[in-house]
Parts: structure tokens; C-alpha cells; sequence
């Protein structure tokens, strides 16, 4: 008499995630105007690897510099920013000291397609954010990076660009958005 014996041969395999990029909330949405809590602690995991790796890739294909969890109706307090090989996710992002000086800039967010704003902001901020590995880091950002940061925090505290402006200003922006949304269709017919 012979024994069969079977081997599991896909046991211990690891297949690896399909990662997809988010889809984005309207402005509209009501999810953008509410404050997302800090996380109580942070330990490194393959989830917040996950939302980190689709945050990067729903920025990237969206053309943005910047995206916050909550823009795509994740309640984590992340973001991250980049551009080329410069890039970062902030978990818990804080602003410890910033410049008195302000500066006003044209900003755009990828939850308003086509809407720009000039909006003042600080020269240069002092953060504080922790990364997915865990670590806390302690950083002086200027220029487009500050202001990034900045619009992202904001979202995270449930504060969205248009929030900075008066209802004039912010209706002059909207007939340029129009005329943009219809020179883009024009363009794709």
C-alpha cells in the first residue's frame, strides 16, 4: 500500500497588491470640510505603506504637487508632496513656528480643477510630521514647498483653498475656471 501525499505548492507565495491610484472628491463633497483627528500612534504596516503608495500615484496622475488622504475620502491624517525624485508623506503634520513675512501666490488644488487663487502665505515654516517609518521629522520648508504644505494641512483641518478668499475675488476665479474647462474640451474635440 502507497500514501498519497499532496504539497501545497502556492503556500507561503507572496502576491503582491495591485495598487490603484484614488479616485478624488469634488469640492462639493462634504468629507473635505471636516477635520481629520491625529493618529494616537503610528507603527510602520503595509496599510499605511498602501495608502502612502496610492496617495503618490493618485497625485502623479492628477498632475498635482500635493494630495491629502482626505481629498480622496480617507480620514487619515497624511499627505504627501513631490515632484521627480523629491517626495514626502507627513503623518500627523504640525507647523511649530513660521515666517512673519507673507507672501501671495497663485495656488491650485486638485480637488477644484481649472481654480486658481492667490493666496498669502508665510516665506518659510518650521514643521513637524512623522513619516511611515516612524520617524519624526523636524524641518524648515520655503518657497512652493511651504506653500504645498500649508494647502495640504489645510485640507487636513478641514479648511479648503477657497476658504482664504472673499466671495468676489473667488467669482472672478470662477468665470476664468469656465472659460479654461471650455478651452480644454475644445481642445479634446
Amino acid at each position: 500500500m502507497s500514501e498519497v501525499i499532496t504539497i501545497n505548492t502556492t503556500e507561503g507565495i507572496f502576491k503582491e497588491e495591485v495598487i490603484e491610484p484614488y479616485k478624488l472628491l469634488d469640492e462639493n463633497h462634504p468629507f473635505l470640510k471636516q477635520p481629520i483627528p491625529e493618529y494616537k500612534s503610528i507603527l510602520p504596516s503595509t496599510p499605511m505603506d498602501v495608502l502612502v503608495k496610492r496617495l503618490k500615484m493618485t497625485m502623479k496622475l492628477y498632475g498635482g504637487i500635493g494630495l491629502s488622504a482626505n481629498q480622496c475620502g480617507v480620514q487619515s491624517r497624511v499627505f504627501v508632496l513631490g515632484v521627480d525624485d523629491f517626495f514626502i508623506a507627513c503623518i500627523n503634520p504640525k507647523v511649530i513656528d513660521q515666517s512673519p513675512n507673507l507672501v501671495k501666490e497663485n495656488e491650485g488644488c486638485l480637488s477644484f480643477p481649472g481654480l486658481f487663487l492667490n493666496i498669502e502665505r508665510p516665506e518659510w515654516i518650521d514643521v513637524e510630521y512623522t513619516e511611515p517609518s516612524g520617524d519624526v521629522v523636524c524641518a524648515r520648508l520655503d518657497g512652493i514647498t511651504a506653500k504645498c504644505y500649508l494647502h495640504e494641512l489645510d485640507h487636513m483641518n478641514g479648511v479648503r483653498f477657497v476658504d482664504h478668499v472673499g466671495p468676489a475675488t473667488l467669482n472672478v476665479a470662477r468665470r476664468k475656471q469656465q472659460k479654461l474647462i471650455k478651452k480644454v474640451v475644445r481642445k479634446k474635440k
